[in-house]
């Protein structure tokens, strides 16, 4: 029987000790990690580097993701991030899909939720508010 394969979803510079840790967790339970920078994902140069990450959601079995304080690479596909497309490819594509959140961007959130038409806001834990009109998508 094939080992489920896990396709890791996230920024990678800010969380690449997340992606290391998750990455030990998933193949001690038996599955196949997928992340790219492990040179799992094959790459052409016929498209954007992203659009194979967003093909090889779909030869995996499930999809994790990690959203931090960073919001990442820009996606051709406005706006989100490649990280957050990922995410959506997933859904579109019926897989399952677990995100976790870090927990200082968490309840920033919910109190991003409560300012968020105020231009004023100035937030402490992520780069960008996008990471957390994102994570209001996500929840609805």
């Amino acid at each position: 029987m094939a080992k489920p394969r896990v396709f890791l979803s996230s920024t990678f510079y800010d969380l690449r000790y997340v992606r290391a840790d998750m990455e030990r967790f998933i193949r001690e339970l038996g599955y196949e990690p997928v992340l790219s920078e492990r040179g799992q994902v094959p790459y052409g140069k016929l498209e954007a580097l992203e659009q194979y990450c967003y093909r090889e959601i779909n030869m995996c079995d499930i999809v994790v993701s990690v959203v931090g304080g960073r919001f990442g690479s820009p996606s051709s596909e406005r706006p989100y991030s490649v990280s957050q497309l990922e995410i959506k490819t997933a859904h579109e594509l019926h897989k399952q899909v677990y995100v976790f959140v870090e927990k200082a961007v968490l309840v920033e959130y919910r109190t991003w939720l409560g300012n968020e038409g105020n231009r004023d806001f100035k937030p402490q834990y992520v780069d960008d508010t996008r990471v957390y009109s994102f994570l209001k998508e996500i929840h609805e």
